[in-house]
């Protein structure tokens, strides 16, 4: 008898696919955004602060969002 197949570890999916170039920007990114709101909540009144950095950030999303579906809109398609 063949011996079973190993099943591939957790880490697995991290590394399959083509190779990567380059530094991972966006996975900095959302470690930074984690580390500073932990940061943000070890301060006293930091709970409250945060609310209110959420609204902003929320908020510049959504006004981000209707500003690209404006522009994406007026602006003309490429012909291929």
């Amino acid at each position: 008898m063949s011996e079973p197949k190993k099943r591939p570890s957790a880490l697995w999916l991290l590394f399959y696919g083509r190779r990567r170039r380059g530094f991972p920007w966006l996975l900095a990114a959302v470690l930074v955004v984690i580390f500073g709101f932990g940061a943000l909540f070890a301060i006293p009144g930091g709970a409250d602060a945060s609310r209110t950095v959420a609204g902003v950030v929320f908020g510049l999303l959504i006004a981000g969002a209707i500003v690209l579906a404006i522009v994406a809109v007026l602006r003309p398609r490429r012909r291929p």
